[in-house]
């Protein structure tokens, strides 16, 4: 999720949760909120280092009791005397925390949660990378609060609830019946890809990614015994759905190059981390080039800040260079 939604959702925490604290400890929640994006600005040092810090420390369990305890920090000494005790303190920040992982989580770009002692990524698949229906949700549950305590204040009328509570408790209720729509409708878009044959091939896994704009449309991936497929899902309308409308691609057939390349450290880490691995081998000059994506990535038409994995062998299958690139920087399709 976008830090802007981030910031926006633990600021509607503060106010509808956590009414009438002082403004250092909002200010701690928003912040317990949204630093673990710090780990964003790993883009500038290029594919490997994003690849290895974005959602991987800062993300996980001990990386949430560490922006926790840095919350905490943050918080007291913004308040200097008038601190509250540490223990009042804490709830709302680890809340706060935990539902940046949690909204995090329910994306398709995965969250390695127990980093570092196992760099597996989990991912529900069930919103965007950024959703500006949440996006609209929470904006309104802060703003129009805030037009009406203008137009109130103008007409004498004064009002005793704190500041925000009733927008931002609504702002809540509807992100949680929004992303639970989400849920129950990706569930369904799965199910209508599972039972299906493509290419006259049953389906060995099957996935839905979801959709920036629409909860009815779900990008579809299946893996077959000889293809890899993407497909558009209508959510909840499975009599709708026609599997031979998949794009459906062969898997590369087993050689020597292909072997190498996936032997090689950068190939086995990508395909860890990374849902539906799909690799291209192409022949160069002197050797050849393999190429592995993410079907996701695919599926979803997003390039972004998404990663390949890049190898390069001699004509006699030795690794030449093997290294993570950005996807818009591969030429090989």
């Amino acid at each position: 999720m976008d830090i802007a939604t981030h910031a926006l959702a633990s600021l509607a925490l503060a106010r509808g949760v956590f009414p009438r604290r002082p403004w250092p400890t909002t200010l701690g929640i928003v912040f317990a909120g949204t630093v673990a994006d710090i780990d964003y600005l790993s883009v500038v040092a290029g594919p490997a280092a994003y690849f290895a810090f974005r959602r991987t420390y800062t993300h996980s369990v001990l990386g949430t009791v560490l922006v926790i305890a840095v919350s905490l920090f943050v918080t007291r000494y913004l308040a200097k005397q008038q601190a509250e005790p540490a223990l009042a303190i804490i709830p709302p920040l680890a809340i706060a925390a935990a539902l940046h992982v949690a909204l995090d989580l329910l994306q398709s770009e995965g969250v390695a949660l127990f980093c570092p002692f196992l760099r597996k990524r989990y991912a529900a698949d069930s919103l965007p990378s950024i959703d500006l229906w949440i996006l609209a949700i929470l904006l309104a549950g802060i703003l129009i609060p805030e037009l009406f305590r203008l137009v109130t204040s103008e007409i004498g009328v004064k009002d005793k609830t704190p500041r925000g509570r009733k927008g931002a408790l609504v702002a809540l209720c509807l992100l949680a019946v929004y992303i639970g729509a989400r849920v129950l409708f990706h569930s369904g878009s799965v199910a209508s890809l599972d039972p299906r044959s493509y290419k006259g091939e049953s389906a060995r896994r099957v996935a839905a990614f979801p959709d920036t704009l629409s909860i009815f449309r779900w990008h579809g991936v299946v893996e077959t015994q000889s293809f890899l497929c993407r497909v558009a899902v209508p959510a909840g309308l499975a009599r709708d759905f026609d599997p031979e409308s998949a794009d459906c691609l062969h898997k590369p057939e087993p050689s020597p190059e292909l072997s190498a390349a996936q032997q090689t450290d950068v190939a086995r880490e990508y395909v860890q981390a990374m849902p539906f691995p799909r690799a291209i081998v192409a022949h160069t000059h002197d050797g050849y080039e393999v190429v592995i994506r993410s079907m996701r990535d695919t599926a979803e038409n997003e390039t972004r800040h998404r990663l390949a994995a890049r190898i390069v062998l001699d004509s006699r299958f030795g690794i030449s260079s093997e290294e993570l690139v950005w996807v818009n920087d591969i030429h090989v399709r």
